[in-house]
């Protein structure tokens, strides 16, 4: 039996990924329309992706290719699994003092998956790294 709350997360995790996806399809679509003529370029299907953002994780979020495989979003880089305000927030429980154990423990909370605290470390590495 769900409670108010799981069931909630997991309407407003459908949500964004219904919104997510609706906006990396416009966004194909205006790169595509905007290529010059002739150029032979088109959709090519989709590739999934599993993104941690500051609502949960995301997964199986549908990504859209093109044939030569030019397009990426602006929203997120390659490769990228968290959302910028994901890797910020281990960075603020970081420097207010909590470990990369009890982040990670925090992070299982918030999105559904414990970071380990190779990843927690790896986070506020590349985060400090930045700032300097």
């Amino acid at each position: 039996q769900l409670d108010l709350a799981t069931m909630l997360k997991a309407s407003m995790q459908d949500i964004l990924k219904e919104k997510i996806e609706y906006i990396l399809r416009e966004e194909i679509k205006s790169v595509l329309e905007n290529e010059p003529v002739g150029d032979g370029n088109s959709r090519n299907g989709y590739y999934p992706r599993t993104l941690d953002t500051m609502y949960g994780r995301v997964d199986d979020l549908s990504v859209p290719r093109d044939r030569k495989g030019d397009f990426t979003t602006n929203m997120f880089e390659p490769y990228q699994r968290r959302m910028v305000a994901v890797d910020e927030l281990v960075v603020q429980l970081y420097q207010h003092g909590v470990g990369v154990r009890q982040v990670g423990k925090i992070m299982k909370s918030l999105l559904g998956e414990q970071y380990s605290p190779g990843t927690i470390s790896n986070i506020t590495s590349a985060v400090m790294e930045d700032v300097i």
